[in-house]
């Protein structure tokens, strides 16, 4: 059996404010990378919200792609219960396991007495209930009071979802991590940049801020799709080997995707590129190819203002076994650009002005952050 799981922790991060004679300032966590044996997967279900005992149904579909994860710990109640979870851009809600937070340790804790719960089509399903809490990235650091998060009813490590508002479970929308932090003062906008380091040993991600060092060229910026129900923009076109395939729809930009999702045209270009042999599992139709890639060959994504090149050594996931898969898999004609894609840019999420800017990736040891 295939397996590719690579883990992005953040062991106890540290945030901190790059200036400190104001609140309002960038906010700054740095990140190193562990892999592990595990299990690519795709969930795709349903998600219910309700009072106790009353379910509603939405459609929805989820990607967990679980072979590159970001792992955060946060601190929850006033006893700062340590939780560790995965970061994630495609999701907006926090749930923690129901081991890792108990409620009456808090002298602060709320039960909202409404229901989370998402189940999956591997059979996996998460339910709980909403508390609001004191919540800390750092057990010396602030305090976000009454932050809203389901407390689950599963051991599994839970999701720190940092999506937009719209991508939430519950039918009423309240401020998640991005949007408390702004509420609070504690940065200029419900907004973040990501960065994968060089070795994809490290990386970084700013709250409030971005990294000028950390990219090639302009930042530019798109809108947000208002129909993909998540963080994505337009991608007008893939250019491979000097030819062009329009897609003129939006990607999601998703943290919580390891391999990238592409229509079957250009999959199907890339299986003669790549000299590919499929295969199927939990949905998705998986390819293996050779771990020698050119390095200097590049498959280009155009935005339309400006363009990300990732090389042909990028695009594959070398795995224990020695085997290697192409970065790039195929499900329902979704679109998604996942971790193989992300590592090569330099992405920035504005939620408070409905934007996203990216731009090449630069790998350079200088650091130059500022509001956004």
């Amino acid at each position: 059996m295939l397996i590719l799981y690579a883990i992005l922790l953040l062991p106890t991060p540290r945030i901190t404010a790059l200036q400190t004679t104001s609140m309002n300032v960038p906010m700054l966590l740095n990140f190193k990378v562990r892999k592990t044996p595990g299990m690519a997967v795709v969930k795709e279900g349903n998600k219910y919200i309700g009072q106790r005992h009353m379910r509603r149904q939405l459609s929805k579909t989820v990607m967990n792609s679980r072979d590159a994860i970001y792992l955060v710990d946060v601190y929850l109640g006033t006893k700062m219960q340590k939780v560790t979870v995965i970061l994630d851009t495609g999701s907006a809600d926090l749930w923690v396991p129901h081991h890792a937070y108990d409620p009456l340790l808090s002298s602060e804790s709320y039960d909202t007495g409404t229901l989370f719960q998402i189940e999956y089509l591997d059979g996996v399903s998460v339910d709980g209930f909403y508390y609001k809490d004191d919540f800390r990235l750092n057990p010396d650091g602030f305090a976000l009071p009454g932050l809203q998060f389901c407390r689950a009813n599963i051991d599994d490590i839970g999701v720190l979802g940092i999506g937009d508002r719209n991508q939430q479970v519950s039918r009423k929308p309240y401020d998640n991590l991005p949007w408390a932090l702004q509420k609070a003062g504690l940065i200029p906008k419900a907004s973040y940049s990501l960065f994968l380091g060089p070795s994809h040993q490290s990386g970084t991600i700013i709250f409030g801020g971005i990294d000028t060092e950390k990219y090639l060229g302009k930042l530019e910026t798109y809108a947000i799709s208002r129909h993909s129900g998540g963080l994505a923009i337009d991608l007008e076109s893939i250019i491979i080997a000097n030819r062009e395939f329009p897609v003129n729809s939006p990607v999601l930009l998703d943290s919580g995707t390891s391999l990238s999702i592409l229509s079957g045209e250009v999959l199907n270009e890339m299986d003669g590129l790549f000299n590919t042999t499929t295969f199927i599992q939990d949905g998705i139709e998986y390819r293996v190819t050779s771990c020698d890639q050119p390095s200097d060959k590049f498959i280009h994504f155009n935005f339309g203002k400006n363009m990300v090149l990732l090389s042909y050594a990028d695009a594959v996931h070398r795995q224990e076994s020695g085997v290697c898969l192409l970065g790039f898999a195929y499900h329902k004609n979704m679109q998604i650009l996942g971790d193989v894609f992300l590592r090569k840019a330099y992405v920035y999420y504005d939620l408070s002005e409905r934007t996203i800017s990216i731009a090449q990736a630069s790998y350079s040891n200088k650091s130059n952050i500022v509001s956004a």
